[in-house]
């Protein structure tokens, strides 16, 4: 059983590498593309077998370099995270190789109890949030088991603080103008942005992507922020873009040969 794999398909525009230390997610999320994968019971969340002791062994025969990112298919700090410490035993095992970490969750301040580990990783580890709603109501809704957005705003914030490389995913975009004033008022502190569209809902066939998709860009360019449009976005907005802006690696944390940190 490999745990670190090489995504597919549109999940291998978010990082060149990833693994999932849990099955399932207590999120609850109605958008939840995973709901929709054979297989997945999303409703009971649980630890993979052996992540650890799997993870270990992996690490010793393989030399990764990549960006691994944590998590797709689960949150590394959704609740049953709080007991079991898992995303903390892994970091810790990619933090003795240097393997590049993106976190990605919607666990709110259960994420700042690493932050330890965080800095120790230095350049090599951004943290990030998806960032769906800016009214509460619409976010209690839609994401009801997930830490509110302004709590996971504070925590971007705090990584920031303590120089920790921050990041965000706009994915799914449900409410355009809520997504729109979000990116603008997280630009002090996020540092790179994915944006995307809203697929899995015929709902989303209603929104007009090419103004929102042109907007996010222009926000961004403007504030000269680093960020990528994913494919679904990108078919429908009519700026031109950089090869950058549509390089799903071009944000991808990356270990040089011979390359070692400090710790």
């Amino acid at each position: 059983m490999s745990y670190i794999y090489t995504p597919k398909g549109k999940a291998r525009e978010y990082s060149p590498l990833a693994l999932n230390i849990y099955r399932g997610c207590s999120h609850g999320c109605i958008y939840c593309y995973v709901k929709s994968m054979p297989g997945q019971r999303v409703d009971v969340p649980c630890p993979r077998k052996d992540i650890v002791s799997g993870l270990k062994k992996e690490l010793l025969k393989t030399t990764i370099r990549d960006q691994v990112l944590l998590s797709f298919i689960s949150d590394p700090y959704q609740e049953i995270d709080v007991d079991r410490r898992l995303t903390r035993q892994c970091l810790k095992e990619l933090l003795k190789y240097f393997v590049p970490v993106a976190i990605l969750s919607k666990g709110g301040n259960r994420i700042l109890r690493d932050l330890d580990i965080f800095q120790d990783f230095k350049e090599l580890i951004k943290v990030g949030a998806t960032l769906t709603f800016r009214d509460e109501s619409d976010r209690e809704h839609w994401e009801p088991g997930a830490a509110p957005t302004q709590e996971r705003l504070f925590v971007l914030e705090k990584c920031h603080q303590k120089g920790i490389k921050t990041w965000a995913s706009f994915e799914p975009v449900i409410k355009p103008e809520q997504s729109l004033r979000l990116i603008e008022e997280t630009i002090g502190y996020i540092d790179q942005y994915k944006v995307g569209k809203w697929n899995h809902d015929k709902r989303a066939e209603l929104i007009d992507w090419e103004s929102f998709g042109n907007r996010a860009v222009e926000i961004l360019r403007k504030y000269k922020k680093k960020f990528y449009i994913k494919n679904d976005l990108r078919k429908h907005i009519t700026i031109e873009l950089s090869p950058k802006e549509m390089d799903p690696d071009a944000l991808a944390l990356y270990r040089k040969q011979g390359e070692q940190m400090l710790l």
